[in-house]
């Protein structure tokens, strides 16, 4: 009698800690392993992938067998009067009107240490405005210069000064993808004046994919834009693709500052 109570506390403990044990059992291989780092899908608040513009470029020609001679670009203009040629015929004509290409007046120029006009790409002392037709030097077609088509410059068309490598910038593109998003902190000066909003950034992310050139597309001002693009800075990503390479690309990134 004295021992019965004593055994049925001993038995109940060996009960509980027995299905203790057979719970902690079950469940330890249910807990899924804690990921350090995973892909985040970019929402449109965070980025928003801005594509390349548009191709830019021209050729022409004059329908001479030897290669277009090398040279510098006539001066771009908003409108083309008269295309560029490599040899000005007539020495006193009676209303004289410059050559120029079709392109933004801010174009940056490739520098060639040559006088006469000529394609940037082609080769000293031909004197040949190159096989291309429809005027102008090149290789291409109608009043430009290059190998492209139309009154702007290099390839690509529709005016402009394309880039040589444009060819390269074609093809199937796989956009970049979040990996680490670092939140920003408030500037003190903001969180007085209970400031809230949204800051836009444009940034570049190069083939690392590592953020570079962050520049601010809208303020929201009281320091927020400094602390904006600190964090953007220590965001990494996946780099977008072009035809299973990794390849740099711009983005526009939504930063919110919101007080809890």
């Amino acid at each position: 009698m004295t021992g019965s109570p004593t055994r049925s506390a001993f038995c109940s403990i060996l009960i509980h800690a027995a299905a203790i044990a057979l719970i902690l059992l079950s469940t330890a291989g249910t807990n899924p392993p804690i990921a350090l780092m995973r892909p985040m899908l970019l929402a449109a608040r965070d980025l928003v992938y801005l594509p390349p513009a548009p191709d830019r470029g021209g050729g022409g020609g004059q329908n001479q067998p030897a290669p277009p001679q090398l040279g510098p670009l006539p001066r771009p203009a908003p409108r083309i009067f008269t295309p560029p040629v490599v040899e000005i015929r007539s020495v006193d004509p009676k209303l004289p009107v410059e050559p120029t290409i079709l392109a933004p007046a801010d174009t940056v120029m490739p520098v060639v240490n040559v006088e006469q006009w000529g394609d940037p790409t082609g080769i000293f002392g031909t004197k040949s405005g190159g096989p291309g037709t429809g005027g102008g030097i090149g290789t291409g077609s109608n009043g430009g210069v290059g190998p492209g088509h139309g009154p702007g410059a290099g390839p690509g068309s529709d005016g402009g000064v394309g880039s040589p490598g444009i060819e390269a910038g074609r093809g199937v593109f796989t956009a970049p993808v979040l990996l680490v998003k670092t939140e920003p902190a408030y500037s003190e000066e903001a969180r007085k004046g209970k400031v809230q909003g949204t800051v836009i950034l444009v940034v570049e992310i190069d083939a690392n994919g590592r953020p570079r050139d962050i520049r601010v597309r809208r303020p929201l001002g009281f320091g927020l834009e400094e602390r904006a693009v600190e964090a953007v800075g220590r965001w990494r990503f996946r780099p977008a693709y072009r035809n299973g390479k990794p390849v740099p690309c711009s983005a526009e990134v939504e930063v919110n500052f919101r007080l809890l």
